[in-house]
């Protein structure tokens, strides 16, 4: 059928029926449309452009900027030489003041050492006494007895070599003394070690002190000289080779057992200031 214009653009028009008809195929298209703009727009608005994102949401998860040393607590020269270098050489300082030892530094020291193993082996009882400087002869005749009573056992001590380092105060040593202590009965020497806070008197003589007497800075002085390592491999070998002595020969075990048993010297005034390296029988 041919159509006949009637408008004049030369067509003719639709009729109400054929858009009905053609409308029906244009509705989805159009819903498909709508759809697609909904979704570009929700998207739109909860992923902004990366120049549109807030300055805090850019820092890390902790809250604070990994390029700002004062925000990550990290000081500004830490990483720097001068810090470093500042930083370890306190750490050599705090190194060196703990490996001050030196073997037989002082001659005095070294003399009243001597004195005081001579004294013991004597049993010389005053002798002791006036090392510490003790007026009150309170127990001297307790003491006299217990020293005559282990010199029954033993000959003497050999090999004596201290270890000390300035105190805390001048005119003070830490003195860590090493020996070997002779048995009648036996040529196996047992090895011993004590130390003391060696202190200058008023007369500038120096005096053996008793470590109830010690205030906690020198406590705590002493406490940290102990870990130097000189003085932890010293205490490791005294004890190894006394309990291998003790191991290897049976008479030495007998005799040290005995004044180990009967407390030795220890346990005396004078003693409880010396601390010795001491093994049990049989561990």
């Amino acid at each position: 059928m041919r159509r006949v214009k009637d408008n004049k653009y030369g067509y003719r028009s639709w009729s109400e029926e054929e858009l009905k008809k053609f409308s029906k195929f244009l509705i989805l298209p159009l819903i498909v449309i709508v759809l697609v703009l909904a979704i570009l727009i929700v998207d739109r608005r909860n992923h902004p452009k990366p120049e549109e994102t807030p300055v805090e949401e850019s820092m890390t998860a902790g809250g604070e900027n990994p390029d700002t040393p004062e925000e990550s607590g990290v000081p500004d020269d830490a990483g720097s030489p001068e810090g470093a270098s500042s930083e370890g050489a306190e750490v050599q300082e705090a190194e060196a003041a703990v490996s001050e030892f030196t073997r037989d530094g002082v001659s005095e020291v070294q003399d009243l050492m001597n004195r005081y193993f001579a004294a013991k082996q004597n049993a010389d009882a005053e002798a002791i006494y006036q090392m510490f400087g003790w007026t009150d002869q309170t127990g001297i005749d307790n003491l006299r007895r217990q020293l005559q009573y282990d010199a029954r056992y033993t000959e003497g001590y050999r090999n004596i070599a201290c270890y000390m380092k300035p105190g805390i105060t001048e005119g003070t040593y830490l003195v860590y003394v090493s020996y070997d202590l002779k048995f009648n009965n036996s040529l196996t020497m047992a090895p011993g070690l004590l130390w003391n806070y060696v202190k200058m008197g008023e007369d500038g003589n120096y005096y053996l002190t008793d470590s109830e007497t010690l205030d906690e800075v020198e406590l705590a002085f002493i406490a940290e000289s102990e870990k130097a390592d000189e003085i932890v491999l010293l205490k490791t070998q005294i004890y190894a080779k006394l309990r291998q002595a003790l191991e290897s020969d049976s008479a030495l075990a007998e005799s040290y057992s005995i004044l180990e048993r009967q407390g030795g010297a220890a346990g005396t005034k004078q003693e409880e200031t010396q601390h010795e390296v001491t093994v049990q029988i049989g561990q």
